[in-house]
């Protein structure tokens, strides 16, 4: 497969640093995708497996997102992958064992200068949040996917002002196309309809690009 990642060096040493300074942190998974993504997938944050694969959507996460491609006619070279923060936030139990979580605001912020650095790149492709995490890294944290999955919004998103540590919207607009994770309707069977539909109503609108 042609996949590539955007991000230089100097940003990749600044995502490993990043790390360094975060005991809760663990590996630095490159963003990922083809040299002219038709939309820009956006997720949360890496998990285990790909932290040790050092790549994003691996494992059984990544055969189900790689089928949920194919239902839409792409591959992952028609994609580009990236999400809110590059490396893995754990936490440790009473076992002393790691679990993945949510990334943290601090955290969230502090991965904000790449991950808007990444989207500069991506003027016209449509933005595909995945779950909360992202979306409300795009809209901010009244944005919720149970609101707006599934629906084609035209909007203004976030980037970090780092001179006032604070979000701001951007004056241009970009598409954007909620959804559900791939793996959702796995985990809970009485949301396949509404994550199908919703995989439908997106295949609509990329084979209108399409033509």
């Amino acid at each position: 497969m042609a996949l590539h990642t955007i991000l230089t060096s100097e940003w990749i040493k600044w995502g490993k640093q990043m790390v360094a300074e975060n005991p809760r942190l663990e590996g630095f998974v490159p963003s990922e995708g083809g040299f002219n993504p038709q939309i820009i997938l956006l997720g949360e944050a890496p998990g285990d497996k790909e932290v040790k694969i050092g790549r994003p959507f691996m494992g059984p996460s990544g055969k189900e997102l790689d089928r949920w491609l194919a239902s839409l006619g792409l591959t992952r070279e028609d994609i580009y992958i990236t999400g809110v923060v590059n490396s893995r936030p754990f936490s440790i139990g009473r076992s002393g064992r790691k679990s993945d979580r949510r990334p943290n605001q601090t955290e969230v912020k502090r991965a904000a200068p790449m991950f808007d650095w990444e989207l500069a790149h991506f003027q016209t492709q449509l933005l595909v949040p995945m779950g909360n995490a992202s979306l409300q890294r795009l809209l901010g944290n009244k944005a919720k996917i149970g609101d707006l999955h599934g629906q084609l919004l035209v909007k203004p998103i976030q980037k970090f002002n780092q001179k006032t540590g604070k979000f701001e919207f951007t004056t241009k607009k970009y598409q954007i196309f909620p959804l559900y994770h791939p793996s959702y309707s796995k985990r809970f069977k009485n949301m396949k309809e509404t994550v199908d539909k919703d995989s439908e109503t997106l295949k609509k609108i990329l084979d209108k690009q399409r033509k």
